[in-house]
């Protein structure tokens, strides 16, 4: 049995962000199409940590494979990176693996390219200034999604401590970016405010967000725990990858619903209905407008198969 095995270095070599923002694109709008066979993903948790097994297939563009994947928190203080993982890519016509591939990088690089997606469908043209809570391993390439479809020139930093704002705003090149430590400062004035972090309660105040703001949601994946508030919840277009998926996992649409305060029609498209055109882009007349990710196979299966593409197409890996 021969299959290619594909590295982090290579990964990065094959694709770039713009790649992934498109790679999605066709992801979701098979999803929405319901061209997409994808299992309830299941969840292991033990110790500090849990480990997530995704499988899914694009019928359309016969993507067909599976992402074992570990979020392990306290790795950090082991030296160790916190999210590991591989996607399994298999021959839609033979069943036979076709490719592994490291996770890691490609789960931090597919959320922040639905992210990216979402702004470029929904978000003002003319955003500019860049505010994000979180400075972890997701943070870099959020950062990189939303400079991908906007012309982003400032860009503020948030994180707990402070230390890794610091580094990671040090670390941007061609934009103005700095570390804040006060929350209200970092979003005032801000056009687009990303939060990924993973905070139980929301890491913002968002009462004050003049019309015309976009807020992206890409940290918090449990029904009990949430980033962002009720105030910018009820006043926004919200839009999601799919509705099963935060409905049933992310706590910024549920704890809401739970409250009165909205009920699941809050929930105004998925990105797939917007790309395949039975949505409209933009705010649909709402004052905000709010994106909320948890995560889907369906992307894990839609990078992997344009990584593998072009892993066949230019001979990159080890068979």
């Amino acid at each position: 049995m021969n299959f290619r095995v594909i590295s982090r270095a290579e990964i990065l070599s094959l694709i770039t962000m713009h790649d992934a923002i498109e790679a999605m694109a066709r992801g979701f709008a098979q999803l929405s199409a319901g061209q997409v066979e994808m299992p309830v993903r299941v969840v292991l948790s033990s110790g500090d940590g849990f480990s997530l097994f995704m499988p899914a297939r694009l019928g359309a563009t016969g993507g067909r494979g599976a992402k074992v994947a570990s979020l392990f928190p306290r790795n950090r203080d082991r030296g160790l990176a916190t999210i590991n993982g591989v996607i399994l890519m298999i021959d839609d016509e033979t069943g036979l693996p076709a490719a592994i591939m490291d996770a890691g990088e490609l789960t931090a690089i597919r959320t922040a390219a639905a992210a990216g997606l979402a702004a470029r469908l929904v978000s003002r043209p003319d955003c500019r200034v860049l505010t994000i809570f979180g400075a972890g391993a997701q943070a870099p390439w959020q950062i990189e999604a939303i400079r991908a479809v906007r012309p982003i020139e400032e860009v503020r930093v948030v994180s707990k401590g402070g230390e890794s704002a610091r580094r990671l705003a040090a670390s941007l090149k061609g934009v103005e970016a700095r570390a804040v430590t006060d929350p209200a400062e970092a979003v005032d004035g801000a056009d687009i405010i990303v939060a990924v972090t993973t905070a139980g309660t929301p890491v913002f105040d968002g009462t004050g967000l003049p019309a015309g703001t976009h807020v992206s949601g890409s940290g918090s994946f449990q029904p009990h725990t949430r980033e962002v508030g009720d105030e910018v919840v009820t006043r926004a277009r919200v839009v999601v990858e799919e509705r099963e998926a935060v409905l049933e996992e992310a706590g910024d649409l549920i704890i809401p619903i739970e409250e009165g305060l909205v009920t699941a029609d809050v929930i105004d498209a998925d990105l797939g209905e917007i790309v395949n055109g039975d949505a409209p882009e933009g705010n649909a007349g709402r004052e905000l407008t709010f994106f909320k990710s948890v995560g889907t196979a369906v992307q894990d299966v839609a990078i992997g198969a344009e990584v593998l593409r072009r892993a066949e197409e230019e001979g990159v890996g080890r068979v």
